[in-house]
């Protein structure tokens, strides 16, 4: 038994560009993952602004 983790993309960085890709690999049906040092997607944007909505990066939660 392994723990193999089987993903067809990895992204490195959960910024708005990262959560971009992962949208449109999505609609490719590829399987990835992200990989981010933050514990919430969003990169800069939701670090530095914390308050304040984000309406404007696809995927964002």
């Amino acid at each position: 038994m392994s723990n193999e983790i089987v993903t067809d993309v990895v992204i490195i960085g959960g910024g708005p560009c990262g959560l971009f890709a992962v949208f449109e690999l999505g609609l490719l049906d590829l399987k990835c993952h992200v990989v981010d040092i933050l514990d919430r997607p969003g990169g800069q944007c939701a670090e530095l602004y914390p308050e304040k909505p984000i309406y404007d990066i696809p995927g964002f939660p």
